[in-house]
């Protein structure tokens, strides 16, 4: 019977738990519309930078940080090949100019990027094909070390 007395007492602090965060959760939780007389709240604008090492381009979160391991050059622009502080590895789309630049190879750089309009990765690098695409591309580098 103490087996049954533990699950059920147990149970009841997992009930207060529940409830407790349930409670907190509500109360940090803005009213959809706001009481009559009252202008709404103006929404928090966007962060620009989440965290150092990161900046919002377009719609995606691109690393900026990292050390270069290789450049290949692709249909529609070079791509960088880097290794972020964590080891993971990044591939990036970049004018194609610095695929010319081996002595990056091995340095740690700062990546810039920019909207940019590039033929389309539907082209396959066909000349005669005008699809275009709007993309974040690396327009600088900057050497750290």
């Amino acid at each position: 019977m103490s087996s049954r007395k533990s699950h059920t007492s147990k149970l009841h602090v997992l009930i207060a738990v529940v409830a407790s965060i349930s409670t907190l959760l509500c109360a940090q939780t803005p009213p959809a519309t706001p009481p009559a007389g009252e202008a709404a709240p103006a929404p928090a604008a966007p962060a620009k930078v989440p965290r150092p090492g990161v900046v919002k381009i377009g719609d995606e979160m691109k690393e900026t940080l990292g050390r270069i391991t290789d450049l290949d050059k692709g249909d529609n622009g070079c791509f960088l090949i880097l290794r972020n502080d964590r080891n993971s590895e990044i591939i990036e789309l970049g004018k194609m100019e610095f695929c010319s630049q081996k002595q990056l190879k091995g340095k740690k750089v700062e990546l810039e990027y920019k909207m940019e309009t590039v033929q389309a990765a539907t082209c396959y690098g066909d000349p005669k094909c005008k699809k275009t695409e709007t993309v974040p591309l690396v327009v600088n580098v900057k050497v750290l070390e």
